[in-house]
């Protein structure tokens, strides 16, 4: 009798427990696509980064001829008339070098500092001059040379644009071939964006013989945004 009281007393309990729910499928009829566009520009500014190392067996005497080098490359670079904001400091470092000899003990060599900076050039014209007075100035390293938009962004969002019209076509006239007509958007995404890989130059530890104005080509960026659409059929 107790255990018959207790199976009642649970029994609204279970009853009053909700059925869990069904999954619900998607009936609509879609059609999935992907729209791309895609276009070149010519780039308008450039990023140079310009370094100086000096080494030497006194620290000291390192660090003030570092020092005194990348302060006239700085003024050397200013007199181009590139502003302050366009240049930063991207690495400083003050280190000794050694060797290892064969007995695992190690021999002071020297110390070497490394002070570069980031140099951005707002007008092309300037790029050969800058490398070139940068180099004449003390700067014995010229990092990556990378070209860019300054209208970058809106560019892309423009490029985002033409390629959702490129989707919505796409499906237009998928939706056409079979005899029905394309509704309202279901899903869209980026699913994609890609841009070419920057022309470059690089050259390290500039020798006398290298002073020579470099010759740069800026060539062509390839802007490419790619999104994926569903749309409903009618």
């Amino acid at each position: 009798m107790i255990r018959l009281a207790i199976v009642l007393s649970l029994l609204p309990l279970l009853l009053a427990v909700p059925l869990t729910a069904q999954p619900q499928h998607d009936t609509r009829r879609t059609v999935s696509v992907e729209g791309e566009a895609e276009v070149l520009a010519s780039p308008d500014m450039a990023t140079i980064t310009i370094g100086v190392v000096s080494e030497g067996k006194v620290a000291s005497d390192v660090q003030r001829d570092n020092s005194d080098r990348i302060r006239k490359v700085l003024a050397a670079v200013a007199k181009l008339g590139i502003e302050a904001r366009d240049v930063q400091t991207t690495h400083v470092s003050l280190e000794p070098v050694y060797n290892w000899r064969q007995d695992d003990k190690r021999e002071f060599l020297r110390y070497q500092m490394r002070n570069s900076v980031l140099v951005t050039v707002r007008d092309l014209s300037k790029v050969s001059n800058v490398i070139t007075i940068g180099v004449d100035q003390g700067g014995n390293e010229v990092g990556s040379i990378s070209f860019g938009l300054s209208t970058m962004q809106s560019l892309r969002d423009s490029v985002r644009i033409a390629a959702c019209k490129n989707a919505q076509r796409k499906a237009g006239d998928m939706a056409t071939a079979v005899g029905a007509k394309l509704g309202k958007v279901v899903t869209l995404s980026e699913s994609g964006g890609w841009q070419s890989p920057q022309p470059m130059y690089r050259a390290m530890a500039m020798s006398d013989e290298m002073k020579s104005e470099p010759i740069i080509a800026a060539g062509e960026l390839r802007i490419r945004v790619t999104v994926s659409a569903s749309f409903e059929l009618e």
